[in-house]
């Protein structure tokens, strides 16, 4: 069994406390740890649906995600939307009510600004789509004339209200996951390059 080697703690026990040297040397470890790590959490999040209930449907949350992120791959979408369509319910169950707009929050800095705000407004657009329901199939509507209203009722058509077919063979997560650590990677790069420390 592999025992791992934490880093030495720093003696300050409130930020106030914290020395100029443990700032650098916290920040660091921290910057370092989230490069190494990016994407980890959002993908443990998914993977801890596996089991959850379908509610009717043929296929639960967890496998609605892989068989989006796998007919984006398949349809040649690039990868950044294809890491779009695995998460864009990853808070469904943390959420149920704004799921889009906390995985909107979660791809912020790793996506673009049409793919950010696809994701983080997809449930109002998916009610387009809800034929013979009681839903307000116009939501929407009040978003007419935004410029990613367009992509925002294509990704819904293509990537979401399809992909509930129990008989579809979806790819695993695994196949997903060097995707989502080298897109969040490079938010994470991108971010720490607008935002150094120590400050310019």
């Amino acid at each position: 069994m592999t025992v791992l080697q934490q880093p030495r703690a720093v003696t300050a026990t409130s930020f106030r406390d914290a020395t100029a040297e443990d700032w650098d040397y916290v920040t660091r470890l921290g910057r370092d740890a989230m490069r190494r790590e990016a994407g980890r959490a959002v993908v443990d999040l998914l993977r801890a649906q596996k089991d959850v209930p379908k509610h009717g449907w043929q296929v639960n949350n967890y496998e609605h995600s892989l068989q989006c992120a796998t007919r984006a791959l398949k349809n040649g979408e690039t990868e950044e939307y294809v890491v779009c369509c695995l998460l864009h319910d990853v808070a469904q169950d943390l959420n149920p009510y704004n799921h889009d707009k906390t995985a909107g929050d979660i791809l912020r800095y790793h996506v673009s600004d049409e793919n950010h705000w696809v994701i983080a407004n997809h449930q109002i657009f998916q009610l387009s789509f809800r034929d013979h329901s009681k839903f307000d199939r116009t939501a929407c509507e009040r978003y007419r004339g935004h410029p990613y209203f367009e992509p925002a009722l294509r990704f819904c058509e293509h990537y979401d209200m399809n992909c509930f077919d129990g008989g579809y063979a979806a790819l695993p997560l695994e196949t997903f996951e060097p995707m989502v650590h080298r897109m969040f990677e490079k938010g994470i790069d991108a971010f720490h390059a607008k935002h150094p420390y120590p400050p310019r």
